[in-house]
């Protein structure tokens, strides 16, 4: 199964265990022979059923509602206070979950949450290498409990980057994306 079949099959997943008044289809994680069988009706080459995408199949099978649904309650991603998108990742038998650098998290007083606030993201704190220090689902929490003695390891690590006493509360700095290279 693609990664993107993987991950639309997991937020329909959390759709129907939050929202089961929609009657959103069940997925099972592989292609049953029904499946199969749709995605190879009206082809003839293998060539032609290499060119399907799954995931494109299956969200056209949504229709409207269900579509609305997974673009408003279980969004691909999500901007944080400075600008910048972060993708979300959504694995089966996981929470979902985003990563960025723990400055693009600054003003922020609790972390982002999905399907109308009742499913808290799992953050994924990133140094300045891009390396994980922190995991949490607690933001809150973690500016109060941990971010003074990561702050002060980050502090040495990373002397050239600004690391505000109170997280919560410090201005995140503005995201700019790079050009591309020629």
């Amino acid at each position: 199964m693609s990664e993107g079949l993987a991950g639309l099959v997991s937020r329909l997943a959390l759709l129907r265990e939050h929202f089961p008044e929609a009657g959103l289809p069940e997925i099972a994680s592989g292609l049953d022979d029904a499946a199969a069988a749709r995605f190879c009706e009206g082809r003839l080459s293998f060539a032609q059923l290499r060119d399907v995408d799954p995931a494109l199949e299956l969200r056209q099978a949504l229709g409207p509602t269900g579509e609305r649904l997974l673009a408003t309650e279980t969004p691909a991603s999500l901007r944080l206070p400075g600008g910048k998108t972060a993708e979300i990742h959504y694995e089966a038998g996981k929470p979902p979950w985003i990563e960025s650098r723990l400055q693009d998290f600054f003003g922020m007083k609790e972390g982002p949450r999905i399907c109308r606030g009742k499913v808290a993201l799992t953050l994924h704190l990133l140094a300045p290498n891009g390396r994980a220090q922190q995991v949490t689902s607690d933001l809150s929490g973690f500016w109060e409990r941990h971010y003074p003695a990561v702050r002060r390891e980050l502090m040495r690590r990373y002397p050239r980057h600004p690391w505000p006493e109170d997280g919560k509360t410090a201005t995140p700095p503005i995201w700019q994306p790079r050009p591309p290279r020629r």
